[in-house]
């Protein structure tokens, strides 16, 4: 009988034993390589999202910066330029107030009816924000006299200055008037609409009304927001009720513009003084431009 030997854990064995060795470093290292990798990738992605957030950290910063704050003439912001915008005194003794208006036509100014009579020498025009008084002639009665426009300049002069208009015409219905000019406006007239805004359509209005309720008219035009409620007949016009969502009207903005776009939708007509909102919005109304056209046409084209 041929005995069998044991099996020789020396050489063999510790060969056998060396390669599964072997195996598990190599298992282990993969393990340790892959979890270094997402670690890596991790870092990456990190700093990839980073650098992204700072680069729409840094386009939007100067956004914010830029930003219109909120307001119209009370709690208001300058327009900018504006040379289609006018300001508009009446003088003492007159009936009438201090209100705004704006260039619909080369010879024509559209502004409210209720600013004053038909009477062209009721008024004092100053185009654009250059020509403005701070106050308004009313502040200064005893020197408002048409005898001394001309001292603040005049279109026959070619000044952008103050002057008189030639002519004053009350539309047949609705809060809306017209002043003939002697000359040229020295503006661009605006573009107006052919139909009213729909309700929910955010509009944008202007005017030389007081800064603060109760306070000094604006000296240089200002801007805001006002978001169309609904159209609806009144007096045999129709008009346009909105709530200001930037900024509130004050006295002396009648007649000034509201726009949709850069289209002239309508006139100023009077606001809620009772209803403002501590930040200065209102709730409004408006003469709309598009119902009053063929009327605007038509005096454009036979007076």
């Amino acid at each position: 009988m041929r005995l069998t030997r044991p099996s020789d854990t020396s050489s063999n064995g510790r060969a056998a034993q060396g390669g599964r060795d072997s195996r598990r470093d190599s298992r282990r290292n993969s393990r340790s390589d892959s979890r270094s990798d997402t670690h890596r990738g991790s870092r990456r992605t990190s700093r990839l999202v980073a650098t992204t957030l700072a680069s729409v950290a840094a386009v939007i910063a100067p956004l914010a910066v830029s930003a219109p704050t909120a307001g119209a003439v009370v709690n208001g912001t300058p327009s900018g330029p504006a040379p289609w915008a006018v300001q508009i005194t009446t003088f003492s003794g007159i009936p009438g107030t201090p209100c705004s208006g704006v260039v619909v036509a080369p010879y024509w100014v559209a502004t409210a009816r209720h600013c004053g009579p038909a009477n062209p020498n009721a008024y004092t025009l100053g185009f654009g924000n250059g020509a403005t008084v701070p106050g308004g002639f009313a502040e200064t009665a005893s020197l408002a006299t048409p005898q001394i426009v001309g001292a603040f300049g005049s279109l026959e002069t070619g000044s952008i200055g103050r002057h008189t208009p030639v002519a004053a015409y009350h539309a047949p219905a609705g809060d809306v008037m017209l002043l003939k000019l002697a000359h040229p406006a020295p503006s661009p007239s605006v573009k107006r609409a052919g139909r009213d805004p729909v309700a929910g359509d955010v509009l944008r209005f202007h005017g030389f009304g007081a800064t603060s309720p109760g306070g000094q008219r604006a000296a240089e035009l200002r801007t805001g927001l006002t978001r169309l409620e609904r159209m609806e007949p009144r007096g045999g016009s129709r008009i346009g009720r909105s709530h200001t969502i930037q900024g509130g009207y004050g006295a002396g903005d009648s007649g000034g513009p509201v726009f949709h776009g850069d289209l002239l939708v309508g006139i100023h007509s009077g606001s809620d003084h009772a209803r403002r909102q501590p930040d200065g919005t209102n709730p409004a109304w408006y003469e709309s431009v598009p119902f009053q056209n063929g009327w605007i046409d038509w005096m454009i084209a036979n007076r």
